[in-house]
């Protein structure tokens, strides 16, 4: 585990609450204590299919170097974690993207702590290449309005339907 250091949006350390140290996480090492975190996030997006997730493909798509994990910790307790695929564009492969996978911060942590995780996330994927950066989002929540005061636009639509 190897914590991030540095100023968090341009200010100083002493400003940021200590209470969430975020840091690079393997999921082998992770998953099993934040299974009920993950659990809430799978019900706040709503997919409706079954909860069942692996942390063999986790791990594996860890150790080729495509994604990363972040975890945020209130003392030794996870209560939030984001995780972040970084690979070259299919319709260019010069250009190097990151796209999230899950963001989840518990109900009484958010606000400043997932601040901090999509803030790591994004300095974790620029060290690693990428030059872009995309989140999914739920239209309307504040989780969306965050993400436009820092600058991001709406690219695309995300359907789905049972086939």
């Amino acid at each position: 585990m190897r914590t991030l250091e540095g100023p968090i949006g341009g200010k100083p350390r002493g400003t940021v609450p200590s209470m969430s140290r975020i840091a690079l996480v393997e999921p082998a090492d992770v998953m099993p204590a934040i299974t009920e975190l993950m659990r809430q996030n799978w019900d706040e997006t709503g997919f409706g299919f079954e909860f069942k997730p692996s942390v063999e493909t986790y791990q594996a798509v860890v150790d080729l170097g495509l994604m990363f994990v972040l975890a945020a910790f209130d003392g030794d307790e996870i209560v939030g974690y984001c995780t972040m695929t970084v690979t070259n564009h299919m319709h260019n492969p010069a250009i190097k993207v990151a796209s999230n996978d899950a963001l989840f911060v518990r109900p009484d942590h958010r606000g400043i702590t997932a601040g901090r995780l999509i803030i790591a996330a994004e300095r974790e994927a620029a060290k690693r290449g990428a030059i872009r950066v995309l989140w999914h989002t739920r239209a309307g929540t504040n989780l969306a309005d965050a993400f436009t005061k820092r600058g991001y636009k709406p690219a695309d639509i995300v359907v789905m339907k049972e086939i």
